[in-house]
C-alpha cells in the first residue's frame, strides 16, 4: 500500500509537470499570435462578428499589459513545474540512487535533480515553446481569437502584477530608448519598417493579391519617406525660366518652345537665384487675348513655394497638396536655389513615367529645301533611310535609340532651343525642346561628303 501511494504521488506530480508544460505552450503560442496579428485585421474580424475578435482587439490595443500577463503566466507555470519536479526528484529518484548505486545523500540529490531537469528542459523547449510557436505562425488568427477571451480574464485576475510590470517596463524603455534607438529626422521613416513593408508587398504579389504594378506603387510610396527631394529635383542650371521684364508675346514664344505647363519667372535672365514666382501657360494664352498690351509678366506671376533639399519626398508631396501647389523651388541650407521639383516628378516615383501627348517624341521627317525637319523620336535607321545621313558611321551612337537621345548624348548637357551641333559635316539645329528632350531638330548636310551616294 505504501508503494502504491508513493508512486501514485509521483504520477500526480508528473501530470502536474506535463500540465504546466502545456500551459507554457499555450501562453508561448498566444504571445506569438498576439504579436503577429495586426490591429487592422482584428478590427475587420470584430466588425464581422467573429467569436473572440473583440477580446483579441482589446488585448492587442493594450499589448504592454497583455504581454505582462503572458509573462506572469509563463513564469508561474515554469516555477510550478520546477518546484514539483525538484520535490519529486528528491523524494522518489534520490532514494533509488542511494540504494542502487550506494552514492551519498548530497550527490544522489544532485543526480536525481539532473535526471529530472534535463528531460524537463528538452520537453519544455519542444512542446512548450517550438511546437506551439510554429503552429501559431501558421494559424495565428485562429489561436489569437481562441485564447484571447481566457487571456482577458487572466489579465484581470493578475491585474496588480500586470500593473507593476507594465509600469516598470515602460519606465526602463523610456529611460534607455534614447541611448540605443536610431534617430530619424522629422518625416523620415525607419529603414527596418520600410523593409518589412517591401516584404509584405512582395508576399502579396506572390500570393496574387496584387499585381506587380500595385507592388511598385506600395514600395514607391514607402520609399518616399526615405528619400530627400534633392535626389529627383531638376538641377538649377536646367530650369527653363521666363524673364519678368519680357513682353507677353516674347514669353509666349519662349514657352511654346518647351511646352511646359508652368514656368518659373526670374528678374535676371538665366539666373535661378532671382526667381520671384511662376506663370502658367494657360495664363499666358488668356492674357494674350484679354490684355495683349500688357508690358510684362508682372501681373500674372504667382508666388512659388520653396523647400529644403533634405526634405523627404513624402513630406514634400503632402505640403504641395496642402498648399494646392504643383511646383516648388529647392534650396540648400544657405537658402540658395539648387533645383526645382513638381508634383508630377514625385508621382512618377510612385507609378512610373507619366507621359502626356506632348511627351511623345514626334517621328516625322519632312524635307525643307536642302534640309530636313526631323522629330526627336525618329530612329537612327529610319533617319538614314529617309535622308541618307548615317549617324552611326564614324560616330559613336552613345547608346541612343532615336535622334533626341543621340543629340543629348553628343552634347553632354541638357538641350536648349536654338542650339546647334556639328558632327562630321552634319548640322543639327535644335528647334523645340520639352522636358530635357529634343522634340524637333533641323538636320542638314554641311558638306558633300555627308550626303548619300
Amino acid at each position: 500500500m505504501y508503494w502504491l501511494t508513493y508512486y501514485g504521488m509521483w504520477g500526480i506530480e508528473t501530470l502536474i509537470i506535463l500540465a504546466m508544460v502545456g500551459v507554457n505552450g499555450l501562453l508561448a503560442g498566444y504571445e506569438i499570435a498576439l504579436a503577429s496579428v495586426t490591429v487592422g485585421r482584428l478590427q475587420v474580424l470584430a466588425q464581422e462578428g467573429r467569436r473572440g475578435a473583440k477580446a483579441a482587439l482589446y488585448m492587442k490595443q493594450h499589448v504592454e499589459a497583455s504581454l505582462a500577463a503572458v509573462q506572469i503566466g509563463i513564469t508561474l507555470a515554469g516555477a510550478i513545474a520546477a518546484a514539483v519536479g525538484g520535490a519529486g526528484a528528491k523524494e522518489v529518484i534520490a532514494p533509488m540512487i542511494k540504494r542502487g548505486l550506494g552514492i551519498s545523500g548530497s550527490y544522489a540529490d544532485f543526480i536525481a535533480i539532473a535526471l529530472v531537469v534535463l528531460p524537463l528542459t528538452v520537453v519544455t523547449i519542444i512542446f512548450g515553446e517550438l511546437v506551439p510557436k510554429v503552429f501559431t505562425l501558421r494559424n495565428k488568427e485562429w489561436v489569437c481569437l481562441a485564447l484571447s477571451p481566457a487571456m482577458q480574464v487572466f489579465t484581470v485576475l493578475v491585474r496588480p502584477g500586470v500593473w507593476f510590470l507594465e509600469r516598470a517596463v515602460m519606465a526602463v524603455v523610456r529611460l534607455t530608448e534614447g541611448w540605443w534607438r536610431p534617430r530619424f529626422g522629422k518625416g523620415w521613416a525607419d529603414p527596418g519598417q520600410l523593409q518589412e513593408l517591401r516584404a509584405c508587398a512582395a508576399w502579396a504579389r506572390l500570393s496574387r493579391l496584387i499585381g506587380s504594378h500595385q507592388e511598385r506603387i506600395i514600395v514607391g510610396a514607402a520609399d518616399l519617406s526615405a528619400r530627400p527631394v534633392k535626389q529627383i529635383m531638376l538641377p538649377a542650371n536646367q530650369i527653363k525660366m521666363l524673364n519678368l521684364t519680357d513682353s507677353l508675346m516674347d514669353s509666349l514664344v519662349a514657352a511654346h518652345q518647351d511646352m511646359h505647363t508652368r514656368f518659373p519667372v526670374t528678374q535676371r535672365p538665366g539666373d535661378p537665384q532671382a526667381i520671384v514666382g511662376y506663370v502658367t501657360f494657360k495664363d499666358l494664352v488668356a492674357y494674350m487675348k484679354l490684355a495683349p498690351e500688357q508690358p510684362s509678366l508682372q501681373a500674372i506671376t504667382r508666388a512659388i513655394v520653396s523647400f529644403k533639399e533634405d526634405m523627404p519626398l513624402a513630406s514634400c508631396l503632402e505640403e504641395l497638396i496642402r498648399q494646392h501647389q504643383h511646383i516648388a523651388l529647392i534650396r540648400d541650407q544657405a537658402g540658395h536655389v539648387v533645383g526645382m521639383i513638381t508634383m508630377e516628378d514625385i508621382l512618377e516615383e510612385l507609378v512610373g513615367e507619366i507621359e502626356d501627348e506632348y511627351d511623345r517624341l514626334p517621328t516625322h521627317v519632312v524635307s525643307v529645301g536642302t534640309a530636313w525637319l526631323v522629330g526627336g523620336g525618329v530612329g537612327l535607321d529610319k533617319l538614314k533611310d529617309a535622308t541618307g545621313l548615317d549617324l552611326t558611321k564614324d560616330l559613336p551612337t552613345c547608346g541612343a535609340k532615336n535622334l533626341s537621345e543621340w543629340i543629348i548624348g553628343h552634347k553632354g548637357q541638357p538641350p536648349q532651343g536654338g542650339q546647334e551641333l556639328h558632327r562630321s559635316g552634319i548640322r543639327f539645329l535644335i528647334r523645340k525642346v520639352r522636358r530635357q528632350k529634343v522634340m524637333e531638330a533641323q538636320v542638314s548636310a554641311q558638306s558633300r561628303t555627308a550626303l548619300p551616294g
